[in-house]
């Protein structure tokens, strides 16, 4: 699970600068503390709140941003495990985050 250090909006905050493709919905990501195992760690992908999206969307929006952030790389995971990591985060933040597991360069 995340350790929620911040609320949801000021992690949102702190998050790296939004990575976009143009036309696309802004996607931010942020790192968290717990490790995903051969080097990847689990971050957290934040998408407008007011606009709630299915697993499948934010799944797809989340691997279109790691290609557009020459930094990381989308670590593979099932479909169940990133529901399951995502809705660690509570059923407040179902259809606005996304927990997957990227290596990347700092």
């Amino acid at each position: 699970m995340f350790r929620r250090l911040l609320p949801l909006p000021l992690l949102a905050a702190a998050c790296a600068p939004a990575v976009n493709t143009p036309g696309a919905p802004q996607v931010r990501h942020v790192e968290s503390t717990k490790t995903a195992g051969d080097g990847a760690r689990w971050h957290l992908f934040i998408y407008d709140p007011a606009q709630p999206r299915p697993l499948d969307e934010r799944i797809a929006l989340a691997q279109a941003a790691v290609r557009d952030d020459p930094a990381c790389r989308w670590v593979g995971a099932g479909r169940d495990t990133l529901a399951a990591e995502t809705s660690s985060q509570g059923a407040r933040y179902a259809e606005t985050t996304l927990a997957a597991p990227l290596r990347c360069d700092t």
